[in-house]
């Protein structure tokens, strides 16, 4: 059988659950590069008057008629980033909480990268915005969390040139823009319109921001799929039946939730070795994704990660959870309340979402993967009996064995997204 790609990680994270909550930073100063590349008009840092209304800035670069600057802190970030979706209907806040994550000085992951939060204004007007993040274990920099009004290409053109330049500095050989800093989480620029909130951990972002990295770029696509759950059930039952003695011998448990950091350490091993050859992933270490797991632990159930053991040797894992979006009101973040409502008051998501299916290489061709999407979906039925939908997670387009495999048992194409990727 042929061995589904295993599926693009997405956010984790939760902010505010029940004593999990990552505080948010109360002031961040990002490091200035000593000497840059680009733009070639910079000028030497200067902080912002104290009775400027701009405050929280650094200035960078000033143009004629826009500034290039960089937010003091995460607060003032994520507030100028909220402030784009006031109005869009059916917005839920998947970026905070991975956002305080991965801008924590004191976190796992910000000690382990370098980072700068920028933002072209205009007339005091914020145009658009990013944070450009090196992680120690990987070639490239991100263009994370970026978000721009319409019709701002010379003001997205001036951040991207800094990019550039600082990507030089931190010793970076290409941008990657729209993979949120750690490649846990959710990956690319939405594609699109779409009428419905976007599921847990799926980013959704104005279908424009893609017009600005048209030129100069290389566009990777990436695709997820759904279908109804009870057809998928009965399809995988199906064929574990028609193979029946062939199906290999091994076995299944779900994650002892009490020894959690023991278990995520499980995680992380099968990660590095299964994901290894991956375009855009780098080593994670133990203490990024337990930081970033644990937020989310007040949600998880034990049957949300199944491992498939060998001869007592761990050989692969599959994660799924709900969307817990279901479960959030329009404009607001997963927090105690979504707690309440799935844990205390019982309240059970109709969509399933299986994020990972991660086998080890030596084992792709032993049935390994269809046990772990068999025990899946058996634990779903017990567990979640309410769900009437299953979803997948982002399959990069050119992976045509894991999109046949995945559109067999989810034919539904539900969402694209596209990475811009630009050598330095």
């Amino acid at each position: 059988m042929a061995v589904a790609r295993p599926y693009e990680a997405q956010n984790h994270c939760i902010s505010a659950i029940v004593g999990a909550a990552i505080g948010r930073p109360q002031s961040f100063t990002p490091c200035l590069p000593q000497k840059l590349a680009a733009p070639q008009a910079l000028v030497g840092a200067r902080l912002a008057s104290p009775r400027s209304p701009d405050i929280f800035k650094i200035t960078l670069y000033e143009g004629a008629n826009m500034e290039l600057f960089a937010f003091q802190n995460a607060a003032e970030y994520e507030k100028a980033m909220l402030q784009r979706y006031k109005t869009t209907p059916n917005f839920i806040n998947n970026k905070s909480g991975v956002q305080k994550i991965v801008c924590d000085p004191k976190g796992a992951f910000f000690r382990n990268s370098a980072q700068k939060m920028i933002g072209v204004t205009s007339n005091s007007k914020v145009l658009c915005q990013c944070i450009l993040i090196k992680h120690k274990n990987f070639n490239a920099l991100t263009v994370a969390f970026f978000e721009a009004e319409e019709n701002a290409t010379d003001a997205v053109d001036m951040m991207m040139e800094y990019a550039a330049g600082f990507a030089k500095e931190v010793g970076a050989a290409r941008l990657l823009i729209a993979l949120d800093g750690h490649c846990n989480y959710s990956i690319g620029l939405s594609i699109g319109d779409y009428d419905r909130p976007p599921l847990f951990g799926e980013n959704r972002n104005p279908d424009y921001y893609n017009a600005y990295f048209q030129n100069g770029y290389k566009k990777l696509g990436f695709s997820y799929y759904s279908g109804d759950f009870g057809d998928v059930s009965l399809k995988v039952q199906t064929l574990t039946e028609r193979i029946g003695e062939r199906m290999p011998n091994i076995e299944t448990h779900c994650v002892n939730l009490r020894m959690f950091k023991k278990e995520m350490k499980r995680y992380t091993d099968l990660s590095n070795q299964v994901f290894g050859g991956h375009w855009y992933y780098y080593r994670r270490e133990y203490d990024e994704d337990y930081e970033l797991f644990n937020s989310m632990k007040p949600l998880l159930s034990s049957c949300n990660l199944i491992f498939a053991v060998k001869d007592g040797i761990d050989i692969g894992y599959a994660f799924l959870y709900p969307d817990f979006n279901q479960l959030i009101s329009a404009g607001s973040e997963a927090g105690v309340w979504t707690y309440i409502r799935h844990k205390l008051l019982g309240e059970i998501p109709t969509v399933i979402k299986i994020v990972e299916i991660a086998v080890l290489p030596e084992h792709h061709s032993t049935g390994t993967i269809l046990t772990l999407f068999a025990e899946g979906c058996r634990q779903i039925r017990r567990r979640y009996p309410q769900v009437n939908q299953l979803a997948s997670s982002w399959i990069a387009d050119d992976n045509l064995g894991s999109k046949n495999i995945t559109k067999r048992f989810a034919p539904n194409l539900s969402g694209s997204y596209a990475v811009y990727e630009k050598e330095i």
